[in-house]
């Protein structure tokens, strides 16, 4: 906490300590974004990493996630303060909503269990394949970012390299998805005693909501490149490593059934998962922009850019489902007989989802010098 707490004492520092100004820019920018989305992708595998707890638990289940590309509107906020020839200091606050179209999980299951012993014995085995479709999608994205800009040649006399700066700070970055699925469609098959029973179609009596949040603290480090190319033009470069040195995320899954007993006996239920989601993010951005001053004091501006970054689920504090079933499966006894059930209720053993997120956006500013 000590070093978080430091590292944003030093992005402050960077934005709020500016002394011997030459020149200021503040800039609106509308932004069309893109987004191959890691979070979404991570929060729809974060069951899997209870793979081990069911398999000692006697059940299997494991999810495949088939998603879509989000996009969307947003604004970007910015400034640019030139403290010396030497020093420039870069401001953005930036937050877009996005949306996607419908995705996907599919899902495989199994269980069984063995009730007595000898001949007189229940054996059953449940084994089920079914998909979900997540047909409300959205995604929120903001970004709160500081970079101080160290322009080493700014006094050599050559305009093509004057320009050049090496780019360090660091930047708030968090994401939240929210998704929905009202039915699921697939077969199941469940044997007893050796008679088997087949059936499939689609189950409109649950409703999954997925709620998945996830925040970082990266530190940034990386090179930038402005170019006046003509009298009132200009183009810039830039390149960024990013790397997470704090994170924090959350996990919530919610599931409203009904249990039909009989056509007149009905009865809802409500189920929880929750919990806490540790991960890294690393990844690279690039970003290119061409500006036209209007006037002295406003220019127009046209910028891309394009970011990767793998999000790497490193610990998951989300418990699975009891399985009381476990406790009637004969052959253990004592200890041994509650060890399927106290496992199956503990937080996830892995393996952890990892995935890339991948963004494009395309912007168009208008900034004002003073």
């Amino acid at each position: 906490m000590k070093n978080i707490i430091l590292f944003i004492l030093i992005i402050a520092n960077f934005a709020i300590f500016a002394e011997d100004k030459k020149g200021s820019t503040v800039y609106v920018k509308g932004v069309d974004l893109t987004v191959d989305s890691a979070t979404l992708k991570n929060g729809l595998a974060i069951p899997n990493s209870l793979i081990i707890n069911n398999l000692i638990g006697g059940t299997t289940n494991y999810i495949i996630p088939a998603t879509n590309t989000f996009k969307g509107k947003g604004i970007e906020l910015g400034t640019h303060t030139r403290h010396s020839g030497l020093l420039a200091t870069d401001f953005a606050l930036s937050f877009a909503t996005l949306f996607a179209d419908s995705n996907y999980t599919a899902q495989y299951s199994s269980s069984s269990a063995r009730i007595g012993t000898g001949s007189s014995a229940i054996v059953t085995s449940t084994e089920r394949f079914f998909a979900n479709e997540f047909t409300s999608n959205r995604l929120q994205t903001a970004n709160i970012k500081v970079a101080e800009n160290i322009y080493l040649f700014h006094d050599s006399g050559n305009r093509f390299i004057e320009g050049l700066a090496i780019r360090l700070g660091g930047e708030i970055y968090g994401n939240e998805v929210k998704t929905k699925s009202p039915y699921s469609f697939g077969a199941s098959s469940v044997t007893l005693n050796g008679t088997t029973i087949q059936a499939s179609g689609i189950d409109a009596s649950s409703v999954s909501q997925l709620t998945y949040n996830e925040a970082y603290l990266n530190a940034v480090a990386g090179i930038g490149y402005n170019l006046k190319i003509a009298e009132g033009h200009s183009i810039s470069l830039g390149y960024e490593y990013l790397k997470s040195v704090a994170n924090s995320g959350n996990y919530k899954n919610r599931t409203q059934s009904l249990i039909i007993f009989t056509p007149t006996i009905v009865f809802p239920s409500d189920t929880k998962t929750k919990g806490k989601i540790e991960s890294e993010l690393e990844g690279n951005r690039i970003s290119v922009g061409y500006r036209f001053d209007v006037t002295e004091n406003i220019s127009l501006g046209l910028s891309y850019s394009h970011s990767e970054a793998t999000h790497k689920v490193v610990d998951s504090k989300v418990k699975g489902t009891p399985n009381f079933a476990s406790l009637l499966t004969s052959g253990t006894s004592g200890a041994q007989a509650f060890l399927p059930l106290i496992v199956s209720y503990q937080p996830g053993f892995g393996p952890f989802p990892e995935n890339k997120d991948i963004r494009r956006q395309i912007g168009f500013e208008v900034a004002f010098k003073f």
